[in-house]
């Protein structure tokens, strides 16, 4: 790797990991779109697959505490773990821009509602119809570009869980569906010399970067911190229609 590669890598993970640690989503939404322009976006998306899991993990860890009693956390982690193995399949198979037009159109009926509800919170039956195909739709976007956090924080934001329990429920689900991607990009041969060593470097600033994140996170309060994570979507929906425009 260059040194500009190096840089380039270096800038867009820390960036992204204190996003992450703050909001529990925005490692791959910072890093993969910047990484692309430089590497390529297959590139960018297997060598972030990595320490994206690695950050995941940590978060996990550091709230595990969250876990007691967060019913239906599993089977969505699950669904998405399977869509994530489609998503990985489908990254190779299927036009980029028609998946990022896909996914940006998602979000942006989301903060629709969420801009123009007068209590925006999912309804019983809505999470209830929702579930799967909405757990499924975020292993697809993980696993075919790199990016699935708007859909799930855009999902357990409308269901208005606790800070603690938002970054939990995300970087668990966000974790197994990593684990899934891993699992199937090497098993198709992705993993060029240039990808592993990128990736390992990416899951070592990671392990710096992340925790400024959470002790930036641990002193929002709910507002600013519903705030944030709606900032990050909105970012991360302009940023999405860039690239597929």
């Amino acid at each position: 790797m260059s040194f500009e590669e190096l840089l380039v890598i270096a800038t867009a993970v820390i960036l992204g990991s204190v996003v992450k640690g703050t909001t529990g989503l925005g490692l791959p939404l910072t890093a993969v779109p910047v990484m692309a322009s430089f590497v390529g976006i297959q590139d960018a998306v297997v060598i972030m697959s990595a320490p994206t899991a690695v950050s995941n993990a940590m978060l996990v860890r550091e709230y595990r505490s969250e876990f007691r009693d967060n019913l239906g956390l599993a089977s969505f982690a699950a669904l998405g773990a399977v869509g994530a193995i489609l998503g990985a399949w489908l990254l190779v198979r299927v036009e980029e821009r028609i998946l990022l037009l896909f996914l940006a159109s998602a979000l942006i009926a989301f903060l629709i509602w969420k801009f123009s509800a007068k209590e925006p919170r999912w309804s019983q039956r809505f999470q209830k119809v929702a579930r799967t195909p909405v757990a499924v739709t975020c292993g697809v976007a993980q696993g075919a570009i790199g990016i699935s956090g708007p859909l799930v924080a855009a999902w357990f934001q409308g269901l208005g869980v606790p800070r603690e329990r938002f970054v939990a429920s995300n970087a668990a689900i966000f974790l197994l569906t990593g684990i899934s991607q891993l699992a199937t990009l090497t098993i198709i041969g992705q993993w060029s010399e240039f990808r592993i060593m990128a990736a390992l470097f990416a899951c070592l600033v990671v392990a710096i970067a992340l925790p400024l994140g959470i002790r930036l996170g641990r002193r929002l309060n709910a507002e600013r911190f519903d705030a944030a994570v709606t900032c990050v979507i909105m970012a991360c929906t302009v940023s999405l229609l860039v690239r597929a425009i």
